[in-house]
């Protein structure tokens, strides 16, 4: 037994059945341990729930950073492009985790929310800091001001195709990712008028 086998049922479980019906015994039973087993590595289900939230936030976050990494010395439209293409796959791939990040974030447990706040404002600041940056580079003679609103623009529309993750089949969320690229290459082009 392992906590990573524990925090993954406990995600599933938070993806089914929400936080209070996510029961310790619901998840003991996916992981094939008495309930009383998981009290040795977590004191109680908060703080089960919290390290669980923490790990798929942490993936995520360092998933992001990596992609950034790898692409960052391409055009901006195209650091664009994999931020988008290779987040809408990472997020295919770990349904579980996404729905429980999205139940998370519609009603999260009391404990948690200021947990899930800090960690928002981090990620949202660094991300801006690494786009804005990477904008001035390519193009030096572009404002703050406008480099700043291209980022908002980017990361609403981010957090538009995030939510219709769920909504619509692979071949409609393919044709919104193609709008989605296709609206910030208009934004951009405008911006450097």
């Amino acid at each position: 037994m392992t906590k990573e086998k524990i925090l993954k049922a406990a995600i599933n479980q938070y993806s089914i059945h929400n936080y209070h019906g996510a029961t310790m015994k619901k998840i003991a039973d996916e992981v094939n341990i008495k309930p009383a087993s998981i009290y040795f590595f977590y004191k109680n289900k908060e703080e089960l729930f919290l390290a669980a939230f923490k790990w798929i936030l942490e993936s995520h976050f360092n998933y992001i950073r990596n992609i950034v990494d790898q692409v960052s010395n391409q055009s901006i439209l195209t650091i664009y492009q994999t931020i988008i293409q290779k987040t809408i796959a990472y997020h295919r791939e770990r349904q579980n985790e996404t729905n429980a990040y999205i139940s998370l974030v519609n009603s999260p447990p009391v404990g948690i929310k200021p947990f899930l706040h800090d960690h928002m404002q981090r990620f949202d600041t660094w991300m801006e800091q690494t786009l804005i940056g990477k904008m001035q580079t390519e193009y030096p003679d572009i404002s703050k001001e406008k480099a700043m609103r291209l980022t908002k623009q980017f990361l609403i529309i981010m957090d538009g195709l995030f939510w219709e993750i769920n909504l619509y089949e692979k071949e409609e969320l393919d044709k919104q990712m193609e709008y989605a690229i296709s609206m910030m290459a208009c934004l951009l082009r405008e911006e450097l008028k």
